[in-house]
């Protein structure tokens, strides 16, 4: 239209406002301006006022883009909500922010070099914060692999007073948009967060990145989320048959999940069985059932198919021998009594056990018992450094049927002359011979005997294999699974 008409700024605030969420590719775009510029005043019939005409274009103009766009966009929140909660699983937490009306739109549309950066989701409470995230490309389709967070590219998240509490990742389970998450171990306390993306490359490391601005920022107001939290103090404590002492504390519920706290206590016996700072390296498996014995939650079992929605776990030194203990689930039962129930603990100890033997004696496997572990020596060999570039080391490989954890495990070698070396353990570990209705049965598997890699036992700086060599565990990381407590929640 190349005259002034009062009514053409209408017009374009019309189509403005109604597809200001909308992801128009460039193909429809081009489209729909060509079909209004190739339209003259001339070609209207007499008996349509021009403002009504005008109109009226407008309205099949949008519907038009809506039509196309439609094709193209993608579900969010509602299809997750609704895919995750048929799963054995559900994001309750998630499904009660959607009924409370917490989840909004910030209508976020940035566009730059091509691609169009979408959020028209997003939802907070102390527990988390999730957003969806749509990348458009310049024909309207999502783009699932072109944003990577990083160095170049961060979602932070910040409290009212401007201080950054958290930052945001691509938590996956869905192809429709960039499923963002934040989780808190310690509960958020602020009336209102502010969502920040700097967001400055798209692409992956093996291509060649494409370089603009798509930085946005919005805020999430808190107070109503807030409302939504109950504290509920908790009542019971026991002590183990090896002296770790367990007190519940309480629970948190907020919109998005539930914070369980704990405390442990280690007693003078079992200090004396963890010197220095081993106590500090402890790790406590149970779970949480119905009063008819059906399973709710799990943490930490072995146990085949066990439910898990753990979305966030902390803990803490409190005092000597003391730790606090935080987990946040997705949800727990409110308005009926289930069953706390604690089954199995470890904790880093002092241990000593010594495996001595002949290199050159693993023609043939070797097998030794250590307290409850098994460890099977299958071979010797002399092998180039992963630690010291351009030196060797003494590697043995073996298999191993671990009923203790592993993960706080120190290992030395001795030579036949008595000196020492350090020791590194590495390989790929399972979990087997576990049960579907038993917590805490099983045992490690260290090395995969199908695929024939064992476990290695990489002794740096013995850089020649020795006539004698002996392996010392000087740390076990015992595990305790005779506790017998259960407590009734209500």
């Amino acid at each position: 239209m190349n005259y002034h008409d009062p009514v053409d700024p209408m017009l374009k605030q019309f189509l403005k406002s109604r597809a200001q969420d909308l992801v128009i590719p460039n193909t429809v775009e081009n489209a729909v301006g060509n079909a209004l510029s190739s339209l003259s005043d001339k070609k209207v019939k007499k008996r349509f006022p021009l403002k009504s005409w005008r109109w009226a274009l407008a309205i099949v103009a949008f519907f038009f883009i809506l039509g196309a766009v439609s094709i193209l966009t993608v579900p969010t929140f509602a299809e997750v909500i609704r895919s995750l909660f048929a799963k054995d699983n559900p994001d309750i937490g998630l499904l009660r922010a959607q009924e409370l009306g917490l989840v909004i739109n910030p209508h976020i549309k940035v566009k730059d070099k091509g691609y169009t950066l979408v959020i028209n989701e997003a939802v907070a409470d102390p527990t988390r914060v999730t957003i969806a995230l749509q990348l458009f490309d310049e024909n309207g389709k999502h783009d699932r692999d072109k944003l990577g967070l990083g160095d170049e590219n961060k979602i932070t998240i910040k409290d009212d007073k401007g201080n950054v509490v958290g930052s945001m990742y691509d938590m996956g389970y869905t192809s429709d948009f960039y499923y963002m998450v934040d989780f808190f171990s310690d509960p958020l306390r602020t009336d209102k967060i502010t969502i920040e993306g700097s967001i400055g490359s798209l692409g992956q490391s093996n291509e060649t990145l494409i370089k603009g601005n798509w930085d946005f920022s919005f805020d999430i107001d808190m107070k109503e989320a807030n409302k939504q939290k109950k504290i509920e103090e908790l009542a019971g404590s026991y002590t183990t048959p090896h002296g770790m002492k367990v007190t519940l504390k309480r629970l948190t519920r907020m919109v998005q999940g539930v914070r369980f706290e704990l405390e442990t206590e280690l007693d003078d016996r079992a200090m004396a069985r963890s010197s220095g700072d081993l106590w500090k390296k402890q790790m406590l498996s149970f779970h949480f059932e119905t009063t008819d014995g059906e399973e709710i939650h799990s943490v930490n079992p072995r146990k085949t198919g066990y439910m898990d929605s753990l979305m966030t776990s902390d803990h803490r030194v409190i005092g000597n021998g003391k730790m606090h203990w935080s987990y946040t689930f997705k949800y727990l039962p409110e308005d009926e009594p289930y069953r706390f129930v604690l089954d199995a603990y470890s904790v880093a100890e002092m241990d000593g056990s010594k495996i001595s033997f002949r290199p050159s004696e693993l023609t043939e496997p070797k097998a030794f018992k250590i307290m409850n572990d098994r460890l099977e020596l299958v071979r010797a060999s002399l092998e180039k450094s992963q630690v010291n570039k351009g030196a060797h080391e003494t590697v043995i490989s073996f298999y191993g049927k671990m009923d203790n954890e592993i993960m706080h495990e120190e290992w030395r070698a001795y030579d036949s002359a008595g000196k020492q070396y350090d020791v590194l353990a590495v390989g790929a570990s399972t979990i087997e011979n576990t049960l579907t209705n038993h917590w805490r049965e099983g045992y490690i598997s260290m090395g995969d005997r199908k695929a024939k890699q064992p476990y290695e036992f990489r002794i740096t700086r013995l850089n020649q294999i020795p006539k004698e060599l002996t392996l010392v565990r000087e740390v076990v990381d015992k595990r305790y699974k005779d506790p017998d407590w259960t407590v009734l929640l209500k």
